[in-house]
C-alpha cells in the first residue's frame, strides 16, 4: 500500500511539472517574433502542399511536376520539408487564413513538439536513474535553460531536432532492449523523421548500429536470433526516409546524392561576432560551440557535466583496455548500456561537427546535444552523491541545483520574450559587446510595436542597416497595423530606422545619413546588453 502511494505521488508531480509546462507554453507562443529562415519554411511548406494537392486535382492553381523539378534550381527547396509540409496541410484544415495566424500555429506546433520531447527525455531518465529528485531536475533544467525555451516556440528545425533527438534515444533504447517488429517498425519511423529533420541524425543512427556490433562480441547469438527485426527496421527506415522527404520523391538516388554534394556549399557566409571581433562563418575556431555552450547553458549542469563526460570517458577507456578479457564484457546491464551508447552519440557528433561543420549563429545548430550534456550532467552529479557520506553535503549540493533552477525561472519571467539572450550571469563582463545577441531578429516584431506607440499609431516607412529582414516580422503583426507600415531600403525615404546589431555585408542605401538626420528614441535592454535600437528622423 504504502509503494502504491508513493508511485501515485510521484506520477503526480510529473503530471504537475507537465501540466505546468503547457500552462506556460500556451499562454507565450504568441509572444515571440519570426527568424530569418521561417518565412522560406513557411513557403517550402505551401509549396509541396500544392504539388500534394495537384495531384488528386485538375485544378491549375496547384503545382505541376514540371514546375515542382523547376523550383528545385532554389537550394531551400531541397530541404527536408515533413515539418513545414505538415503545418501547410492543418493550416488548411484548420482554415486558417491570415499570414500571423499561420505563424501563431507553427509556433504553437513547434512548443507542442518540444513538450512531447521533453516527455520522452523524461522517459530517458527514467531508465538511466532511479532518483525521482534527479529525474525532476534533468526535466527542469530541460526546460528551463533561458535560449533552449525561448527558440522552442519559432525555431523551426533546431529545437524541433532537439525533440525529434529525444523520441529517437527513447525508442532506440527500447529497440535494442526488446527487438520486436513492433518496434522495429517504431524505431524506424522515428529515425526516418530524425533523419529528414537535420541529417546530422545520421550519427546518431550510426551510432546505435555500433552498440549492434559491440553487443555482437559479447552475445554471437543476439544478432543470429534478432538480425530479421534488425534488417527490417533499416529498410524501413530507408523507405520512409524518402517517403517523408519531397526532394526525393522525383529522383530518388541523384538528388539524395546532389542534397549532400550542395548543402555546405549553399550554406551563405555570415559574419559572427565572436570574442569582440567578427568572422566569417567558414573561418571560425574550432572552440566557437564550445565556448558558446559554456557562456550559454546553466552553470550547475556545465560543471558536472564535465565531471560526469570525463567519468564516462574514464570507463570506457577501461573497458576497452579489458577487451582481450575472458569476460569481457562492453555492458553488464541497462544503465551502463544506456551510458555507453549516449557517450558514442556525443563524442562523435561533436567531433564531427567541430571537424566539418559550418558555425554561425552561437551554437543552435547542435542544440540537440544539450539532453545529453544533461544527461552527462547528472552522471555526475549522482557519482558525486555517491562518494559524499555527510547528508549535510549532499543536501547543500541539491540547494546549488534548485537554486539555479530558481533563478533561471525568475530570469525567464524577467526577460520574456527575450530568453534567447541569456547568458550567464558570471560571464557578464566576459560577453558584453563580444558576442552575438539578436542574430535572427526576433526582437523586431516588438520593436515595431513599440514604434507604433512612439508615432502614435499613424502610418510610417521602416528600414533596416543591420542583418534582417522586417518584412518577416511585419508578417507577425495585428492585420490593421501591417497596414499602415511600409518597409523600405533606403534611409533617404524612411521615418524610422531599426537596427539589431547584426552586422551585414553591404551598407544600406542613405546609411551615411544616419547620426545626421535620426536620433535613437528607444533601446530594448534585455540584461544589461542593448539588443536593438531605433532611430527616428529628426522633424
Amino acid at each position: 500500500m504504502h509503494i502504491i502511494k508513493k508511485i501515485n505521488k510521484n506520477s503526480f508531480i510529473y503530471f504537475l511539472i507537465f501540466v505546468s509546462f503547457l500552462f506556460v507554453g500556451l499562454n507565450s507562443f504568441k509572444d515571440y517574433g519570426v527568424s530569418i529562415d521561417e518565412h522560406f519554411h513557411l513557403t517550402s511548406g505551401k509549396h509541396y502542399y500544392s504539388f500534394f494537392k495537384g495531384l488528386f486535382s485538375n485544378n491549375s492553381e496547384f503545382l505541376t511536376l514540371g514546375e515542382l523539378k523547376e523550383s528545385f534550381k532554389e537550394h531551400y527547396f531541397k530541404d527536408p520539408a515533413i515539418f513545414d509540409f505538415s503545418t501547410a496541410v492543418l493550416a488548411d484544415i484548420l482554415n486558417i487564413q491570415d499570414i500571423k495566424d499561420i505563424y501563431h500555429f507553427r509556433h504553437l506546433l513547434i512548443f507542442l513538439i518540444f513538450l512531447l520531447g521533453s516527455f520522452y527525455f523524461y522517459l530517458i531518465l527514467r531508465k538511466r536513474f532511479k532518483s525521482n529528485i534527479i529525474i525532476i531536475l534533468g526535466l527542469l533544467f530541460f526546460f528551463l535553460s533561458p535560449r533552449i525555451f525561448a527558440n522552442s516556440f519559432y525555431n523551426n528545425k533546431d529545437l524541433i531536432f532537439l525533440s525529434i533527438s529525444c523520441i529517437f534515444f527513447y525508442y532506440s533504447i527500447k529497440f535494442f532492449e526488446k527487438p520486436l517488429l513492433g518496434n522495429a517498425i517504431i524505431f524506424a519511423i522515428v529515425t526516418s523523421l530524425a533523419f529528414d529533420i537535420r541529417i546530422m541524425a545520421i550519427i546518431y543512427i550510426f551510432s546505435f548500429y555500433l552498440m549492434l556490433v559491440f553487443h555482437y562480441f559479447d552475445d554471437k547469438n543476439f544478432l543470429i536470433h534478432k538480425y530479421k527485426n534488425f534488417l527490417i527496421a533499416l529498410i524501413l527506415t530507408i523507405f520512409f526516409i524518402y517517403l517523408f522527404w519531397p526532394y526525393l520523391w522525383i529522383d530518388p538516388i541523384n538528388n539524395l546524392i546532389d542534397y549532400f554534394l550542395v548543402i555546405k556549399d549553399q550554406t551563405p557566409p555570415m559574419q559572427n561576432l565572436y570574442l569582440g571581433s567578427y568572422i566569417v562563418s567558414g573561418s571560425l575556431p574550432w572552440h566557437y560551440e564550445i565556448i558558446w555552450i559554456l557562456l550559454t547553458s546553466p552553470l550547475t549542469i556545465i560543471i558536472f557535466f564535465v565531471i560526469g563526460y570525463l567519468l564516462q570517458s574514464v570507463n570506457i577507456f577501461n573497458n576497452f583496455m579489458n577487451v582481450d578479457k575472458k569476460n569481457h564484457k562492453f555492458w553488464s546491464n541497462k544503465k551502463k548500456f544506456i551510458d555507453f551508447y549516449l557517450f558514442f552519440a556525443f563524442t562523435l557528433t561533436f567531433l564531427i561537427k567541430i571537424k566539418f561543420g559550418i558555425n554561425y549563429g552561437g551554437w543552435r545548430q547542435i542544440y540537440y546535444l544539450y539532453p545529453l550534456i544533461i544527461i552527462f550532467g547528472l552522471c555526475g552529479f549522482e557519482y558525486l552523491i555517491s562518494l559524499i557520506k555527510k547528508k549535510i553535503l549532499i543536501n547543500f549540493l541539491f540547494i546549488i541545483f534548485f537554486s539555479e533552477l530558481i533563478f533561471l525561472s525568475l530570469w525567464n519571467y524577467k526577460n520574456h520574450p527575450y530568453q534567447f539572450v541569456y547568458f550567464n550571469p558570471i560571464f557578464k563582463t566576459v560577453t558584453k559587446n563580444n558576442f552575438d545577441l539578436d542574430y535572427w531578429g526576433i526582437s523586431n516584431k516588438s520593436v515595431l510595436e513599440k514604434i507604433f506607440l512612439i508615432n502614435e499609431k499613424k502610418s510610417f516607412k521602416v528600414t533596416t542597416i543591420s542583418f534582417t529582414n522586417l518584412n518577416d516580422s511585419l508578417r507577425i503583426l495585428d492585420p490593421n497595423q501591417r497596414e499602415k507600415v511600409t518597409v523600405v531600403y533606403d534611409l533617404n525615404q524612411a521615418d524610422y530606422v531599426i537596427d539589431n546589431h547584426m552586422k551585414k555585408w553591404s551598407s544600406t542605401p542613405g546609411e551615411e545619413i544616419l547620426k545626421k538626420d535620426f536620433n535613437i528614441v528607444y533601446n530594448l535592454i534585455i540584461d544589461g546588453n542593448i539588443i536593438n535600437t531605433v532611430y527616428k528622423r529628426n522633424l
